[in-house]
């Protein structure tokens, strides 16, 4: 005579076996879909940051003029020299408005951001200028701000006032030693925009 025996114990293993497998791929899936926010975090090369800044409000093409120790020279005619780097040439409230497929985008802070990416020795002169002068407001009021990257601190704050198409300001002069720390800081005059060769 046959026995017969109403056992699910093959079946219940299996079963939890497939389950336990689906739930390792389902989560090693939201690994891979999420990755470590660590992962994303861009990294800049950079030892000192000036950021040149003028009212948003005001349509006045305004350039920053940035000169290192071996007469290298960044401005908007040329925006890599030596070991130095312009980011853009802001015209005031011309360039604001991108057109992109899915419309505008519009980013309204007048700024111009030049980044020293290492350490040279040695004197560096920033001046500003007012390239166009288009709001009828009789100074143009701009800031100038030093950085230091790493670690970081704010090494000078300086604002200066534009008047008229052409006028040019030394912010400030510094000297970085070997360590690439700021050992002085002046505000002797000097013109760089001369340097720069004839505008477009």
């Amino acid at each position: 005579m046959k026995r017969e025996y109403h056992t699910n114990l093959a079946f219940l293993d299996v079963l939890f076996n497939t389950l336990l497998c689906f739930a390792a791929l389902f989560a090693m899936s939201f690994i891979l879909i999420n990755p470590s926010k660590k992962d994303n975090n861009v990294v800049e090369k950079g030892e000192f940051v000036i950021v040149m800044t003028w009212p948003k409000e005001m349509d006045n093409d305004v350039d920053i003029y940035v000169e290192d120790p071996e007469g290298n020279l960044v401005a908007f005619m040329r925006r890599e020299e030596g070991l130095m780097h312009l980011d853009r040439d802001d015209l005031g409230r011309r360039n604001d408005v991108v057109q992109t497929e899915f419309g505008e985008i519009e980013y309204d802070e007048n700024r111009e951001i030049v980044t020293l990416r290492g350490i040279m020795p040695g004197e560096y002169v920033i001046n500003v200028h007012m390239y166009m002068k288009r709001e009828e407001s009789l100074l143009t009021p701009v800031t100038v701000q030093l950085d230091k990257i790493n670690p970081y601190s704010t090494v000078m704050i300086k604002r200066v006032t534009l008047g008229v198409s052409g006028e040019e300001k030394t912010a400030f002069r510094f000297i970085l030693n070997n360590d690439g720390d700021v050992v002085e800081i002046n505000e002797l005059q000097k013109t760089l925009v001369e340097q720069q060769g004839p505008t477009l």
